[in-house]
């Protein structure tokens, strides 16, 4: 066969080798390129020894199938280069294709090119002679315009990142290699030796270099089994077919006469160099290719099982830094988290205790944008290259030029970057391992899991700890951290505050829920603003706070709970959109250990304390001690039911007040208390809520003892001013309720009783069923007495009038089914008409 037949033999097996690689390859622009350049190459050496050789069909067909091979290796390398650079095909690599392709179908027809050489012998040698026309200048123009055309894109490449030449430099030595073997081939002293195709075997080995740097081919793929058998067939055939002869001449065997000899002598050969060439190639591959890929492996699968068994964001780091330490020779590691989504990302572990990290990154920073739209690492002296980079503040590129930075990473939570990785250089002229970066992405990978379940676990805690509107600690978890705090200070001082909002329920009332729960928002961040890091906040009801204060004496708890509660009086102040009533709060104070011994008797001290505050007229702080314990202990066993007594009697006071300033208003107090409680009564209710809607009745119209009376007694029409005094005597009914705590229960049908069934009414707007009962029947009552009664401006309807005006209004101003029971009650004389008093 010869060495130029062996070494193109040779050749192939290397092309195949690389062929079964490139099926173990990641595909993309680049791998497939490579596709296209071992093809070329394969048409060319092929062609070439299977010419020589004058394989069928003939040696003829076989040039052709080299010339297309030389022909296309431009075009392959042109892909293969601007698919490594990243930059896009364009038509002039497709245009010289199609030129190429015109010009071997002509070159088949007539050898208008260059003709298919002539087969003669010399000295007994088989030698091909090629008739070299002027014509074949254009063949060598058109590649080497091409090439002229592919070196300036290069060139271009090159000059936008400079970091892309040392990525380049393993091709270009390749392609000049190539060139260099097909131009020494005509040298004499080379003669005969094939050292085109041996150069054509080295040019691909180096892109197969260029690729594994940029991790396109997996190194660890060569030790596969599959690639081993594979590998070790192609080389077991090559070496059998040159053993044979010599097996034959030392065993003296003939097929024809030792046929069955023959076949076991050589299946057993071929066995034995089949098991020794696959075992060399993995011993091979696994000590000298992957054994750092298969330690990197082991290293990483560690790691993912050591993270996988916590769920401590602050030890996965650690671990994550411990890895990558480890692996790589870098300088410093730093990680940066994000608290929370539009926060910057700070400094928050590193690899070494003594390192800075009073340093941030903004959400907003260009490689941060970058890094969480990308899922690989970003090289940081490529990125230097970027329009991302030049969008850059200066500032922030001062930042990370001078730690030094070498990789960044980022670290993902689902779809967001929860925490960017930040690599250091440990010198400033180490080369870029593209190695590492692949390592880089495999930790981050998996460390980027492990953050996402510690997240999901550390925001699983917070919800079951704290609560959802206020974002505070919940009672529960309270009163887990007040007992380990007073296991804590049992040798210094534990104070304790609870903070509970004055007639919530009135405010809710007046502005409803929603407005509510924003007061307590606002109520709690005045707290956590106050209290800061000092100690610990919880709602601990559903309008009351609970602070605790480790190291504060009752002194500064006390100033602290001040100045909470001034800032919660006027909190309402600052409201541009809507006005409303300032809020007050009642708070008690106790600590440990001189006002009580146990968890238990400091919480009953506070509500004690509290307590006392809210019997006391509300809108204060109580400081509990001994001494007050032992003053006061029996005021807080009265009989409830004598306070009530006592607020009967300023009832009676209060429409007493009315009288002597309005004796209209008290006149038309006691007639809707008849009307309503009639009206009550009919409807089937209990004694209680017939009690309820008599007192009600009593003091609905209370707060117009602050109107004055040129208003209460004009006889003409009413200005909007004057009406809008007028309306204000239902707030002002409350502030007046709202300080005898044991009739707080009749809120709900004097703050109601002006509103309107279709919700036009004030003070709230409310409509339908959102109107409480009671208010709804005294809005029925207090509206019939206005219409039966005469005032200094109207004359008092006629029972039928008015009766004809509730009907109509019914379902308008009235619920309409309270109107029909109340007209029934007038049929039937049920309710009779209370006559008008004559005005004095």
């Amino acid at each position: 066969m010869g060495t130029y037949g062996y070494i193109s033999i040779i050749a192939m097996v290397c092309y195949a080798f690389m062929l079964l690689m490139f099926l173990a390859a990641k595909r993309n622009k680049i791998v497939n390129s490579f596709l296209v350049v071992l093809t070329g190459l394969l048409l060319w050496t092929g062609g070439s020894a299977f010419m020589r050789a004058q394989l069928w069909p003939q040696y003829e067909f076989w040039y052709q199938v080299s010339l297309f091979g030389i022909l296309l290796l431009p075009y392959a390398y042109y892909r293969f280069i601007l698919a490594f650079g990243g930059v896009r095909e364009g038509m002039v690599g497709k245009l010289y294709l199609a030129v190429i392709l015109t010009c071997l179908v002509a070159n088949i027809w007539n050898g208008f090119f260059l003709a298919c050489p002539e087969l003669v012998e010399k000295n007994g040698t088989p030698t091909f002679v090629y008739d070299i026309k002027p014509t074949i200048l254009v063949l060598f123009f058109l590649v080497g315009a091409f090439l002229l055309h592919l070196f300036v894109i290069l060139v271009h490449i090159c000059k936008a990142n400079p970091n892309m030449k040392a990525q380049y430099d393993p091709v270009m030595i390749g392609v000049v290699v190539l060139f260099a073997g097909n131009v020494l081939i005509s040298l004499p002293l080379l003669s005969g030796f094939p050292i085109d195709v041996l150069s054509g075997v080295v040019n691909v080995f180096l892109l197969f270099y260029a690729l594994t740097r940029r991790r396109l081919f997996q190194l660890q793929m060569l030790a596969s089994s599959s690639l081993c058998y594979g590998v070790g067939f192609l080389f077991s055939v090559i070496v059998f077919f040159n053993v044979v002869p010599y097996l034959q001449k030392m065993l003296h065997l003939q097929m024809d006469t030792n046929m069955t000899i023959y076949a076991l002598v050589f299946a057993v050969a071929f066995l034995v160099i089949y098991a020794l060439f696959t075992f060399l190639w993995k011993l091979l591959v696994r000590n000298v290719f992957v054994k750092e890929e298969i330690h990197q492996a082991e290293k990483i699968k560690e790691f993912s099982s050591a993270i996988s068994k916590t769920l401590d964001l602050q030890k996965i780091l650690n671990e994550t830094i411990h890895v990558l330490k480890e692996l790589m020779d870098v300088g410093n590691i730093y990680i940066c988290m994000q608290d929370a989504p539009g926060q910057p990302y700070r400094g928050f572990a590193s690899d070494q205790p003594l390192n800075d990290l009073a340093f941030s990154l903004e959400e907003e920073n260009p490689m941060i944008q970058w890094l969480s739209v990308h899922e690989e690492p970003l090289i940081y002296r490529e990125f230097r290259y970027t329009v991302e980079y030049k969008s850059m503040w200066e500032s922030e590129k001062h930042q990370l030029d001078k730690k030094r930075i070498r990789y960044c990473a980022g670290l993902k939570d689902g779809d967001c970057l929860a925490g960017v990785l930040l690599i250091t250089s440990p010198s400033s002229k180490k080369g870029l391992v593209y190695d590492e970066a692949q390592l880089i992405a495999s930790v981050t990978s998996v460390a980027s899991i492990a953050i996402k379940n510690a997240r999901m676990y550390e925001k699983a805690c917070i919800e079951a700890r704290t609560d959802e509107m206020t974002g505070l600690l919940n009672r529960k978890y309270f009163y887990e951290v007040l007992n380990e705090e007073f296991e804590k200070n049992k040798d210094s001082s534990l104070a304790l505050a609870i903070i509970n909002v004055d007639d919530f329920k009135l405010y809710n009332q007046l502005y409803g829920i929603k407005e509510g729960d924003v007061c307590l928002q606002h109520i709690a961040a005045i707290i956590r603003s106050s209290v800061g890091d000092s100690g610990y906040i919880a709602r601990h009801g559903g309008k009351e706070f609970a602070v605790l204060l480790p190291k504060y004496d009752l002194f500064s708890a006390r100033n602290l709970v001040e100045s909470i509660a001034k800032q919660i009086f006027v909190m309402n102040n600052r409201r541009t959109d809507m006005k409303l009533k300032a809020v007050t709060v009642s708070a008690g104070i106790s600590a440990a250990p001189y006002a009580a011994r146990t968890v238990k008797e400091l919480m009953e001290n506070v509500d004690l304390a509290v307590y006392h505050v809210k019997h006391s007229g509300k809108n204060g702080i109580q400081v509990f001690d001994t001494m007050f314990r032992n003053t006061n202990q029996q005021g807080y066993t009265k009989d409830r039911a004598h306070i009530y007594r006592e607020y009967e009697t300023t009832i009676y006071a209060l429409t007493a007040a009315i009288d002597a300033k309005d004796h209209y208003t008290f006149s038309h107090s006691n007639n809707v208390l008849y009307y309503a409680t009639a009206l009550a009564a009919a409807l089937g209710m209990n004694e209680d809520m017939i009690e309820i809607i008599r007192q009600a009745a009593l003091l609905h119209d209370v707060g117009k003892i602050g109107i004055p009376e040129y208003i209460l007694n004009k006889p003409g029409r009413l200005t909007d001013e004057e009406y809008e005094v007028i309306k204000g005597h239902v707030e002002a009914s409350i502030d007046i309720i709202r300080h005898l705590p044991s009739l707080d229960y009749v809120i709900p049908a004097v703050i109601g009783h002006h509103e309107r069934y279709d919700g036009k009414g004030y003070p709230r707007r409310i409509a339908g069923e959102d109107i409480p009962l009671t208010a709804r029947i005294l809005c029925v009552a207090d509206s019939f007495d206005a219409m039966t009664s005469r005032r200094c401006y109207k004359k008092a309807f006629p029972l039928e009038v008015a009766r004809e005006k509730l009907l109509l209004d019914a379902g308008k101003q009235f619920d309409p089914d309270l109107v029909y029971k109340f007209v029934e009650c007038l049929d039937n004389g049920t309710i009779t008409l209370v006559e008008s008093e004559e005005l004095q």
